[in-house]
């Protein structure tokens, strides 16, 4: 199989043009690419796709977040994989490329991502690592690890996984890890290559001149999809005896930053925080959305 048409890899992006930019400059031409912008900016669009025939911008009618973005992108591919990424990474045509080898070596599986370049702090997944029983030797060097849980938005997709879908609830985090949730239900395999390592830039994924709104943006809904989460898969109980501490302590945290720190903007992160929280807590939908300053 000519693994250059076998992927396509999809961006979920918000006033990300720097990082996509750069990525449409340095991946092979061959590889298919869709980009699901979510700041409805009909240049950039333009601009992309006059310069880079291999890529298709979609524009929403709305910024609708990451989780839909996803399944756009994915019910947009035709190709036997898929690769979901966030524009803040550094990916490389031989990272791709391993990729699809493994996959198609591998077989019977529904998600296989890479690791982080630098794993000292993180990996990119949580919950239980599994010893593979009698690896085949023709995979031995990916270095694989079956997990419950993929932690991070950059994974590639089976034509078998993109039956599941994302929840389009969720606007920004936890998206990925209720994804996963799902396909355990169905005992379908997820794997990370130690092996495959993509640099993570973190949090850096919005120009820098909508820093403050990105900043906002993901202090809101971290809380609300996290609180989300938890009733979903577990219960509303669960969910609340989980979110008491931490409300309680957001709410310390902002009582001594109004009367102790002149920084208005950490202020605002941590009411961000408390409001996404409550929202969550109170059942309303997850309507904070970042918006373009005229």
């Amino acid at each position: 199989m000519n693994g250059n048409k076998s992927i396509t890899l999809v961006f979920g992006a918000y006033f990300s043009h720097k990082h996509i930019y750069r990525i449409c400059k340095n991946i092979n031409k061959k590889f298919k690419i869709i980009v699901v912008e979510n700041s409805l900016d009909k240049k950039f669009k333009k601009d992309i796709e006059k310069k880079f025939k291999n890529t298709k911008v979609i524009i929403p009618k709305e910024n609708v977040g990451l989780a839909k973005s996803f399944n756009i992108g994915i019910k947009n591919s035709k190709t036997k994989y898929v690769y979901l990424n966030c524009p803040d990474m550094a990916i490389s045509n031989k990272s791709i490329n391993d990729l699809i080898d493994c996959a198609e070596k591998l077989k019977s599986f529904c998600i296989l991502a890479p690791n982080y370049k630098d794993t000292s702090n993180f990996n990119n997944y949580v919950g239980n690592e599994y010893v593979l029983q009698e690896t085949p030797s023709k995979i031995l060097k990916y270095r694989l690890k079956k997990v419950d849980f993929i932690d991070n938005s950059f994974l590639m997709l089976t034509k078998k996984a993109k039956k599941y879908l994302f929840d389009e609830k969720y606007f920004l985090y936890s998206e990925t890890m209720d994804f996963c949730f799902q396909l355990k239900k169905f005992n379908e395999k997820s794997y990370v290559s130690d092996k495959i390592r993509f640099k993570h830039y973190v949090s850096d994924s919005v120009d820098k001149k909508y820093s403050l709104l990105s900043k906002l943006t993901r202090a809101w809904h971290y809380n609300w999809s996290k609180f989300y989460y938890f009733k979903k898969n577990f219960s509303y109980l669960y969910a609340l005896k989980k979110f008491i501490p931490i409300l309680l302590k957001l709410l310390l945290k902002y009582i001594f930053k109004f009367f102790n720190s002149k920084k208005n903007q950490e202020k605002y992160l941590i009411k961000a925080e408390i409001n996404g929280a409550l929202s969550s807590i109170f059942l309303k939908k997850p309507s904070y959305r970042p918006f373009k300053k005229k």
